[in-house]
């Protein structure tokens, strides 16, 4: 025993847990963000009634930026780190679900799956997965400059802007940072956040996110660029991902920072959530999201198609509203199991630095949706998710060109304060 002591002593310089007050929201280790470490990377939670409890003047009481967590939490999980010889590399407390989250480092002379093993027995713990990792749903473009905005042509946007412009509605995006100066999105954000800095410090210069951005809400007769399917949404940006190459379209996550922006979310009152990622199945991430879907949040994620369970979280989770990009008439048409389909090829938006581009995945599908959904609940801002999907689904079912955003609206009008103006909308 005493010379594994010694050994793990020489490998970490020290095998003492990280002091709770060293550590935090804001200063999180790169470790948890570098690839040849995440294989030893094990998220833990267990149950601490107390969060949302404590008064701000307690002295069992602590500041992490805008997370709160207590000093019981942190003691449990220094002990846990002493017990198991582990590395504490950060925590927090996931105040809407009333957990506190520890990240360990596992050290390399330890099986990863046996300490994974005899956590799951610790009585004191709910949660212990591996630190996953997400990407969003995007290709590079292709054939640049086709037939402009061919998507919304294609739903019908343009038929129905005169009636639902997703006024006031709010919706946030989980992805990477936005080109927040960007003309067709200067003033359409109204809140952003973060939560990799700790890793990629940019939010302006990231494409994945502004390309998501443009689709749900980019100016409507600004004179410049394009028009998104909800201009005058309320959007909210939150970083969870970062590009997976410097300059790159492609981008990948965790299970820690989506973790972070899934319960902001939560917090910040939400409507919409739109995810256009895909990745593992993740114990965490399922808990926070059904506690968003109970809260009436509507979540929006993208699906491959694959059939893989390990490429289709969150929307395999049974009231995520699942979208798939529609790849062509006859792939719609063929569908045995009702979906809802969006388009998802050369979807023109904007780009970091005032540019535009055409861009392809199941991302872009899943940002159609949110900005569909957000002009139903405009007119009718008491629909449910279930609701939601079935108008989506209905209106699906009836074009080969997936949803039709106008037969959406209209399915709501015939219920709703708009529905004498129903006629007032062109029927091809």
């Amino acid at each position: 025993m005493l010379k594994f002591l010694l050994t793990v002593l020489l490998t970490w310089g020290c095998i003492l847990p990280v002091v709770a007050e060293d550590i935090g929201i804001d200063a999180v280790p790169a470790e948890l963000f570098e690839p040849k470490y995440a294989d030893h990377i094990l998220l833990v939670a267990f149950k601490d009634a107390s969060i949302n409890r404590i008064p701000n003047g307690s002295s069992e009481y602590r500041q992490r930026g805008a997370y709160q967590s207590t000093a019981w939490s942190e003691r449990l999980g220094n002990d846990i780190a002493e017990q198991y010889h582990l590395r504490k590399l950060t925590e927090w407390p996931m105040s809407e679900v009333d957990e506190h989250c520890v990240v360990f480092l596992v050290p390399p002379q330890l099986s990863v799956s046996e300490v994974m093993s005899t956590l799951q027995q610790d009585q004191r713990i709910d949660i212990v997965q591996n630190l996953q990792s997400f990407s969003t749903r995007a290709l590079p473009k292709e054939d640049p400059y086709q037939k402009l905005q061919t998507n919304l042509q294609r739903m019908e946007i343009d038929q129905i802007h005169a009636k639902a412009t997703g006024k006031d509605v709010n919706i946030t995006m989980i992805d990477t940072g936005v080109d927040l100066q960007h003309p067709d999105l200067d003033g359409q954000i109204e809140r952003n956040e973060n939560f990799a800095e700790s890793f990629s410090t940019s939010f302006t210069q990231d494409q994945h996110g502004t390309a998501i951005a443009g689709i749900i809400v980019a100016k409507k007769a600004n004179g410049t660029g394009i028009v998104g399917i909800a201009p005058d949404a309320k959007l909210t940006a939150l970083k969870a991902c970062w590009p997976k190459h410097p300059g790159s379209m492609e981008a990948v996550c965790n299970s820690y920072t989506l973790a972070l922006a899934v319960n902001n979310a939560i917090k910040n009152g939400a409507k919409i959530l739109n995810m256009s990622l895909t990745g593992p199945y993740d114990p965490l991430l399922a808990l926070l999201i059904n506690k968003a879907i109970s809260k009436g949040i509507i979540v929006v994620a993208s699906q491959t198609g694959s059939g893989l369970a390990n490429e289709n979280f969150p929307a395999m989770l049974a009231k995520v509203i699942a979208v798939q990009s529609l790849r062509s008439s006859a792939e719609a048409s063929n569908k045995a199991i009702p979906i809802i389909q969006a388009p998802g090829e050369h979807i023109l938006t904007t780009l970091p630095y005032s540019t535009y581009d055409f861009i392809s995945g199941s991302s872009m599908a899943a940002a159609e949706i949110s900005g569909v959904i957000a002009l139903l609940l405009e007119i009718n801002p008491e629909l449910s998710a279930e609701e939601i999907k079935a108008i989506l689904l209905k209106s699906n079912l009836s074009s080969s060109e997936g949803v039709s955003a106008k037969s959406a609206v209209l399915s709501v009008c015939a219920l709703s304060a708009c529905a004498e103006h129903a006629l007032s909308f062109v029927v091809h």
